[in-house]
């Protein structure tokens, strides 16, 4: 996160709950991650949980009286925007993902431009805002970050439906506004050195949900490994120079597949009382049928 909040300093007993629940919130982020799903997919659960945290600490909140006004502005400053931005951030990525254009690398990264320009210009309307959070400046947090501050009718709230008064200050939703900057300058730039590197020829460095995305792996783990080995031991790949390990990685990236313990497995592949390698045997049959096939 842009705002990490387990940097907050000098929390009373009250937030406890709070950090609790957001805690509960970034463990269950991680959990979606190790599923390794398709980027979609991981998004639409990942806006789901957020919304559904977000909540719990709405209802939380409604019911506390802050021990004091540091408090307050903590939550305001650094905690609801955490979250809120990434909600936020998760939007527009599953909203790229539906518009991004299937066209040439060089239309895509024009594309990609034009979204960093939209996002700088609207960066330049609070710029010294956007300066102040940066920054880390605390003058006017008695005035932006506490409830019931009568400026909060003079900033628009456009973006957000949400402008419960008893969950919102006059720059909590625009502070949500730097997190997701942040977050969406940072993913547009990587989509697009990933698309230069493409371009240039360097394929290790695409995006790995990307690239698994398209490629699944349908046969067994078994079965990779000892593709893997036959491909190293017949020097197809760099002439048999690369390591066993780097070239696991890469399959293992592009299936989007945990290949374990592939030395462990190999063994059990050595182990085999019949047909040691009955994988290679079955495409090498399946080929060969193929070709009889498609003789007729």
């Amino acid at each position: 996160m842009f705002l990490n909040i387990f940097t907050c300093k000098n929390l009373n007993n009250s937030m406890k709950k709070i950090l609790d629940l957001v805690k509960n919130y970034e463990n269950t982020l991680k959990k979606i991650e190790s599923k390794h799903l398709k980027k979609e997919e991981e998004l639409k659960l990942k806006l789901k949980e957020a919304k559904h945290h977000l909540h719990q600490i709405r209802i939380y909140v409604r019911t506390l009286s802050f021990e004091n006004t540091q408090e307050e502005i903590t939550f305001f400053k650094k905690i609801k925007p955490s979250i809120c931005g990434q909600i936020k951030f998760f939007k527009i990525q599953l909203s790229y993902k539906a518009e991004q254009p299937f066209v040439s690398i060089e239309k895509q990264k024009k594309y990609i431009l034009k979204e960093l320009r939209l996002l700088e210009n609207k960066k330049k309307r609070n710029q010294s805002f956007y300066r102040y959070i940066k920054q880390e400046q605390t003058s006017l947090d008695d005035k932006y970050f506490v409830r019931g501050n009568e400026q909060l009718a003079l900033f628009s709230q456009s973006d957000y439906a949400d402008t419960d008064p008893e969950f919102t200050t006059s720059h909590d939703l625009l502070t949500c506004e730097v997190v997701t900057y942040e977050l969406l300058s940072t993913y547009f730039k990587q989509e697009l050195y990933c698309l230069s590197n493409f371009e240039a020829g360097c394929y290790n460095t695409i995006d790995n949900n990307s690239i698994a995305e398209n490629f699944t792996w349908t046969a067994s783990k078994t079965d990779l490994v000892e593709l893997i080995y036959a491909l190293k031991v017949t020097g197809a790949i760099n002439g048999g120079d690369t390591q066993i390990k780097e070239i696991t990685d890469v399959f293992g990236k592009l299936f989007n597949v945990n290949l374990g313990n592939y030395y462990k497995t190999f063994g059990e592949i050595k182990n085999r009382q019949e047909n040691q390698t009955k994988f290679l045997s079955n495409l090498s049959s399946n080929l060969i049928l193929k070709l009889e096939v498609d003789d007729f």
